[in-house]
């Protein structure tokens, strides 16, 4: 019987926030378009819907490309009007991977407890079927990793 989680990677970024945007369909399409069109690379989404029509854009960066990202993003937001764009460069990135991770009842749990136990905050998190990438403070990229090997033997 094989490890669940296969591994673990970890990449430095950026995370950007673009908060209370109008909430309507076309707004993600024109924006990571036009990112795209730069030849800029996202590594992670996430969005949160605020009600009332509006909702918060994050996404997660290379720092070598925030620079750029930040002018794309400037120039669309008069069309999308956010009511704030939130920069933290202090971010990083942790992708744990694995074959048997969808199938695996309780495994989110069981990171996300250990990650609370050490009082670490998640800034963001996307699942597919292989992977788990879990954002959190750069300061705290190390100790999370700590977390999740020991936990899972690895």
């Amino acid at each position: 019987m094989g490890k669940i989680v296969e591994g673990i990677d970890y990449t430095q970024l950026a995370k950007v926030t673009l908060h209370r945007v109008v909430d309507q369909p076309g707004v993600a399409a024109d924006i990571f378009s036009a990112l795209g069109q730069q030849g800029l690379n996202i590594e992670l989404i996430s969005t949160s819907s605020l009600g009332k029509g509006h909702t918060d854009i994050s996404l997660a960066v290379l720092e070598v490309n925030l620079e750029d990202v930040c002018k794309v993003l400037d120039n669309l937001k008069r069309k999308y009007r956010p009511k704030a764009v939130i920069i933290d460069r202090a971010c990083a990135m942790i992708t744990v991977y694995g074959a048997k991770l969808s199938s695996t009842p309780g495994l989110a749990g069981k990171i996300f407890a250990q990650l609370s136990e050490r009082k670490i905050n998640i800034e963001m998190i996307n699942a597919s079927i292989s992977a788990l990438n879990i954002v959190v403070k750069k300061e705290r990229m190390m100790d999370a990793i700590g977390a999740i090997r020991a936990e899972f033997g690895i």
